[in-house]
């Protein structure tokens, strides 16, 4: 009996696993085990039931029990789930990846053992900080000798800084053939404090520096983001579209809304953008009065309704003004989200972004599952699970291995574009 596995791969690659030699029609328990950078102790099983052949296939083969149901290639991973007191469910990503067993047995006895290293990174990837032109970020680089497919200013959310989901993402990019900026805009060293009318031109800066970087050559550039930072991806997007070739938004929404001051420290009366251009703070949709009074009470605390009631509260003239023209970006769009997304409904606001590029007949491709939730931007890990964040374990797992190939091609299609009308 044979346990197929690579010995590393990607995270972003299909966990393609296959036993053979086993007796024809037998009940075997496949278990996966791995630790996360925490020193937690991350597990999943299922049951199946072999081939004739005596194979099990699990991107083919659907489990009989265990922790999820259906042929699904990534099962053995995002089904992992740590003890049950942990909270919360958050997998500490290793910088190097995680290390997975895996064991076959039958009526309680070790068949066989295989381990696989799934990588988050590929070695001789290079990383620097970034604290020059009044920036604040990381840049990673392909190893040596990889062939360059394009460049990427990478943006989070309102999580500010430089998140470790957020450099995981930009060394994932990297490791596939592109530069990326991993790019702070507030929560940082020498940036303000609140994400509340931060000036475009910063961001600017940024796709600045990597253009004129020796090996991007002043070539346009792609920009993702998430949530927040997908806001604001479509918004440079459409501001500077000789400079951004294609734009990937996670989670997105093509509205402006009023920006976040969690400290409480903003002047009353004074408007409180999440962005400004020219000095002045962009047009905004303003959270209703006294909304925050929510977080008095229990968890978890569910933005969704706070942001559809923000909406409909407002005026045609508002949501008007507060819209972003995505028909002003000069490339590819692609728009992820879930029906489930608890943070804001990203789904009914990327619609706003997709109908203004249809209508305009610009391309726009908008991937979306009705079950995911928010947390869509990293594919291959056990998922992670916050009820703030909406969505079922399958669905997120699912949509992110989709997006991830998508988002690749992307980003990848500014340099083809430009090299095709060169």
């Amino acid at each position: 009996m044979h346990i197929e596995l690579p010995a590393a791969e990607l995270i972003s690659k299909p966990f393609s696993l296959v036993v053979s030699g086993l007796p024809p029609d037998v009940e075997t328990i496949l278990h996966t085990e791995t630790q996360d950078g925490s020193g937690e102790t991350w597990s999943a099983q299922a049951t199946f039931l072999s081939s004739p052949e005596g194979h099990i296939d699990v991107a083919q083969m659907a489990p009989l029990a265990g922790s999820y149901s259906g042929a699904d290639v990534q099962g053995l991973i995002w089904s992992m789930r740590p003890r049950a007191d942990l909270r919360p469910v958050w997998f500490e990503l290793p910088s190097g990846g995680f290390a997975v067993t895996v064991q076959a047995t039958q009526n309680g006895q070790l068949l066989a053992e295989a381990s696989t290293l799934r990588r988050a990174r590929s070695p001789g990837l290079r990383e620097e900080v970034v604290q020059e032109q009044g920036l604040f970020g990381t840049l990673f680089s392909p190893p040596p000798g990889t062939p360059l497919r394009g460049a990427v200013l990478s943006l989070g959310g309102s999580e500010g800084g430089l998140h470790s989901v957020g450099a995981a993402l930009a060394a994932l990019l990297a490791s596939q053939g592109f530069v990326v900026l991993q790019l702070a805009y507030f929560g940082a060293p020498g940036l303000p404090e609140a994400l509340i009318n931060i000036p475009l031109e910063y961001f600017r800066s940024g796709l600045a520096y990597l253009r004129e970087r020796p090996e991007v050559g002043g070539k346009r550039v792609g920009v993702t983001g998430v949530s927040k930072g997908a806001e604001v991806a479509l918004l440079l997007g459409a501001t500077y579209p000789d400079e951004i070739g294609a734009v990937v938004a996670v989670a997105s929404s093509g509205m402006v809304f009023e920006g976040i001051d969690r400290e409480g420290t903003h002047p009353a009366g004074v408007p409180m953008s999440s962005w400004s251009l020219d000095g002045q703070p962009l047009p905004y949709l303003p959270y209703p009065p006294g909304w925050t009074a929510m977080f008095a009470g229990p968890p978890p605390f569910l933005l969704t309704p706070v942001h559809r009631r923000t909406m409909q509260g407002a005026s045609q003239g508002t949501l008007a003004a507060a819209t972003i023209p995505t028909e002003r970006i000069q490339g590819p769009v692609l728009l992820v989200t879930g029906g489930e997304d608890q943070v804001w409904n990203a789904y009914e606001l990327s619609l706003v972004a997709q109908r203004r590029r249809e209508e305009a007949k610009l391309p726009v491709r908008h991937l979306s599952h009705p079950q995911a939730g928010h947390f869509l931007s990293l594919p291959g890990l056990p998922t992670d699970r916050f009820p703030e964040a909406g969505g079922e374990a399958w669905a997120d797992a699912q949509l992110q291995l989709r997006a991830w190939a998508l988002q690749l091609k992307t980003l990848a299609s500014v340099w083809e574009a430009d090299t095709a009308s060169g």
